[in-house]
């Protein structure tokens, strides 16, 4: 790479001043630090001269050591921007073509910091998350030693893992470890050692239009699929039910009687999986008939990039176009996370929403927002004050006998059952076993096809002579409910295998798997 003569070079923290006679054996380009100002500078033999010398400066440079041009870079990234390092530039070409599809967003700038003793051609890429990857681009496999625990691994051709502080990387024989930041301040001489191809400007169209899209998409109103849920099919959440129908189902319906009352305006609906969150919503927008836009956090955050806050305020100006409207906000801790930390892009999420809520309160607006999460704790705490988000709706498991039942009554209705089905003792085993209503669901499925295999229903579909009359002798039994809830017990049983890796994510720096 050809660096440009660097001129009128005269950086006072990065000098070779303070230099006494005994550092005349300190080979040229070696960082240090002065113990008294503490001003970072290079040590060298002799003066150099700088003045339109590019070959010394490229030798210079080059001197830095790698991990700390390569932290250098990396204290700058932003999510999306890609770090290669190695050999000549044309070395990363097909390479990049090949794991093109690997990456998760559109990706806005490269970095280019070369190395001649790096002969594998490697790429650090900043995912969605804030985390950093390390990918092989290399035929030949290099290692990642986790600094934690010690435990070293191949990274193969086109393989990525996750890195983080003071991990160590050896590529043929180059080692050197990973840092968020230098350990000297070398920023002034960055564009020096970093080309950078900045394509921000060339894909602002291909996201606009991407955008544009993906909105389009989402604020048509949601049309429910297959069965029209209404809230007589959710079953075991009494109390959660009696608040929308206070707060949301009867202000939408008569608002005469709400004339003189603040209305809240934000739900946080919250619960373990499977309790019935989104198919609370959708009973409520059949209740309601309002207009209904169903979105998902995960999806938003994966998908929506480029001017986030402007699409946030389109969804908003649709509903409010379209008043009395509901919005459910599915997975909301993805977007609403707590502000402070690496993720900018969160926190400006979290900043316009806070901004939009206020404004539907302020103007009055007949939008009614409900968030579903798992995880409360992780939400912004000025995302669920009053005026906000400021209603907390609990979707709790089953907790009695009588909740169980009329949750297996929902989702055995219309099903062929035995005349003898102990509808109370299934419910108690469900109960004992810890299922939530989308449990009971799949439980009540798996019981159907356990009592078409007793029944001999596959056996004749696979010889080609079942016929419809076959069905009427057929109905589920006792036991066939009891093997399902068994088989789904033992299944609860099994602990989850951790993932191969390093470090798991989400750890933070310096954990270790």
């Amino acid at each position: 790479m050809r660096i440009p003569a660097i001129q009128a070079f005269n950086r006072t923290n990065y000098t070779n001043r303070n230099v006494n006679s005994s550092a005349q054996n300190v080979a040229p380009g070696l960082l240090h630090r002065n113990s008294v100002t503490g001003d970072s500078f290079v040590r060298v033999s002799k003066p150099l001269a700088f003045q339109g010398v590019e070959k010394n400066a490229l030798v210079m440079l080059k001197q830095i050591p790698l991990e700390e041009r390569l932290a250098s870079v990396f204290s700058i990234m932003k999510q999306g921007d890609v770090l290669l390092a190695g050999p000549e530039f044309k070395e990363f070409y097909e390479p990049l073509k090949a794991v093109s599809k690997k990456f998760e967003q559109v990706l806005k700038r490269f970095f280019l910091v070369q190395d001649d003793n790096l002969k594998t051609p490697l790429a650090f890429y900043k995912d969605t998350r804030g985390e950093f990857q390390l990918m092989n681009l290399s035929k030949t496999p290099i290692t990642l030693k986790d600094n934690g625990s010690g435990k070293s691994a191949p990274l193969l051709q086109y393989d990525s893992f996750f890195v983080v502080n003071n991990d160590v990387v050896t590529a043929g024989d180059v080692t050197f470890p990973i840092r968020d930041f230098p350990n000297v301040d070398i920023s002034g001489f960055r564009k020096h050692f970093a080309k950078i191809y900045d394509c921000s400007d060339a894909v602002k169209d291909t996201i606009s239009a991407q955008n544009t899209k993906t909105i389009l998409k989402m604020l048509k109103p949601d049309k429910v699929k297959g069965r029209h849920y209404t809230f007589a099919d959710i079953g075991g959440q009494d109390k959660a039910l009696d608040m929308l129908k206070k707060e949301i189902i009867f202000p939408i319906r008569y608002p005469e009687a709400y004339a003189n009352t603040s209305l809240n305006k934000g739900f946080i609906m919250y619960g373990p999986p499977g309790t019935g969150k989104t198919l609370t919503a959708e009973a409520l927008a059949n209740e309601t008939n309002a207009y209904f836009i169903k979105l998902n956090g995960l999806e938003m955050e994966s998908k929506w990039v480029g001017e986030s806050e402007e699409n946030w305020r389109v969804l908003f100006d649709t509903a409010r176009v379209n008043q009395p409207a509901v919005i459910f906000i599915d997975e909301f801790d993805a977007v609403a996370k707590k502000r402070g930390g690496v993720d900018v892009y969160g926190d400006k999420v979290v900043n316009q929403l806070l901004t939009l809520m206020s404004d539907v309160e302020k103007n009055g607006d007949d939008i009614y927002v409900i968030a579903a999460t798992n995880r409360p704790e992780m939400l912004d705490s000025a995302i669920t004050r009053s005026g906000r988000f400021g209603r907390s709706i609990e979707m709790k498991a089953p907790e009695t006998v009588e909740d169980m039942i009329n949750i297996f009554n929902i989702h055995t209705k219309g099903r062929k059952l035995d005349g003898k089905l102990d509808s109370k003792n299934l419910s108690e085993r469900l109960l004992k076993a810890k299922a939530t209503g989308a449990d009971v669901a799949y439980v009540a499925n798996k019981a159907n096809e356990k009592a078409l295999q007793r029944c001999g229903i596959y056996e004749k579909m696979e010889n080609g002579t079942f016929s419809a009359k076959d069905m009427d002798s057929f109905s589920i039994s006792n036991e066939d409910f009891i093997a399902a809830i068994d088989e789904f017990s033992k299944g609860r049983q099994k602990t989850e295998r951790k993932p191969i890796g390093f470090v798991q994510y989400p750890a933070k720096h310096g954990a270790t798997a």
